[in-house]
């Protein structure tokens, strides 16, 4: 615009030698700095280039951030290549002052190898940010396998997350990184995230048994236990072999009380696992919890078989013949004083009852003498069926 106004001045005003001078050098002083600033611009990238080559990355880092924000070099996808490959040395120097200079170079890297590939309509640098992504991806899953496993499941979130990314960027699907991302979210108690990409997992046909059982539990936090049947049934359906996801099943049946269909399940895991005790005790302990003693001792004696030291199992057998007696005994209370024969017979009962406990009592307790339940459940044992030797032994223990 100022140079029409000058045109019109020369037109119309009388001709002023010097005033034309003043203006044509002030027109060429203004043409010259806005070329030497797009100059120096380009010359910060050219620089950030060179000090990356020369490993010098805090100069690198400086000079390239000045060239991201000028808008003669901004929307230049070779400045955010550049920037991507100084972030991605300085993440994987060996030197802990040179990682030191950013907060996440790793991420940084990725952000700025993104940007470049958006601004490379013409592809010209697809290979080198192919090739610093590829090499990105094997960065960010060493990290998040160590974070994983040191069990900072916070800290392996985003390091599997950006592997993932890195992909999707590429257009593909990385099954295991999706994975992670899930399972690391799931044991940080971030339901709405393991949900989000388990799910991705689940509908990709990944068929590992492990994603019905993770996803299954990461929707039963959220509280859809709907959905995470559904989940279940399709990997039964397409593991139908597998244990593991029987058992999560006959979990989701016994957190809703449906005893029936939870017996069903456990007696298919047995079939599938007879060496597995604790599999023999649930099944006892969910005919006990009903009043099905016959059964229930018929399960939790399975599970002694199968495992000698079973505690739990010897107890609740125990547990079932004192019951026995302290029905006898109650009955024969209630009787009426003139009744003494039918009471000495209900009382014989009683004491045979708890004769039959001991055994599996004596054995709870060898198992586990710290048990004070088993001991005083013992000890009443001894002194109701006037077994003094074996009391005065268990009480000097």
């Amino acid at each position: 615009m100022n140079g029409i106004i000058y045109v019109y001045e020369y037109i119309c005003e009388p001709i002023n030698n010097n005033e034309i001078m003043k203006k044509l050098v002030l027109f060429l002083s203004f043409s010259l700095l806005i070329a030497l600033s797009a100059n120096a611009q380009k010359n910060k990238r050219t620089s950030a280039y060179m000090y990356n080559k020369n490993g010098e990355y805090a100069k690198a880092m400086e000079a390239i951030d000045e060239a991201i924000k000028h808008e003669k070099t901004i929307n230049d996808p070779k400045t955010w290549l550049y920037r991507g490959e100084i972030y991605y040395n300085i993440a994987v120097s060996k030197d802990t002052a040179i990682r030191a200079l950013a907060k996440d170079p790793a991420a940084i890297s990725f952000e700025s190898l993104k940007k470049a590939k958006e601004l490379d309509a013409k592809g010209s640098f697809d290979g080198e940010i192919t090739l610093y992504l590829v090499n990105l991806t094997n960065l960010f899953y060493q990290q998040a396998s160590d974070s994983y496993q040191n069990k900072d499941y916070v800290k392996a979130i985003p390091e599997f997350e950006y592997a993932y990314k890195i992909a999707e960027l590429q257009g593909n699907f990385d099954t295991i990184a999706a994975f992670y991302v899930g399972m690391s979210a799931f044991f940080a108690d971030n339901a709405d995230l393991a949900t989000k990409y388990l799910k991705k997992v689940y509908d990709s046909g990944f068929n590992d048994p492990t994603i019905y059982t993770f996803y299954n539990r990461a929707l039963k936090m959220e509280g859809d236990t709907a959905q995470a049947i559904q989940v279940l049934q399709t990997g039964r359906e397409r593991n139908p072999e597998n244990l593991s996801l029987l058992l999560e099943e006959a979990q989701i049946y016994l957190e809703k009380g449906e005893t029936e269909k939870l017996q069903a399940s456990l007696k298919q895991a047995i079939a599938k696992d007879t060496s597995n005790a604790n599999l023999y005790f649930l099944l006892g302990k969910t005919y006990d919890d009903e009043g099905n003693k016959v059964e229930a001792e018929k399960y939790y004696t399975e599970a002694t078989r199968v495992n000698p030291e079973f505690f739990e199992a010897y107890y609740n057998i125990g547990a079932i013949y004192v019951n026995k007696a302290a029905e006898e005994q109650a009955k024969a209370n209630d009787l009426p004083l003139d009744k003494v024969e039918e009471y000495n017979k209900l009382m014989d009962q009683a004491n045979a009852e708890l004769t039959k406990a001991l055994p599996y009592l004596e054995k709870a307790h060898e198992l586990n003498p710290q048990d004070k339940i088993t001991f005083n459940a013992l000890k009443e044992a001894y002194v109701r069926l006037k077994m003094n030797d074996k009391l005065k032994a268990l009480n000097e223990e």
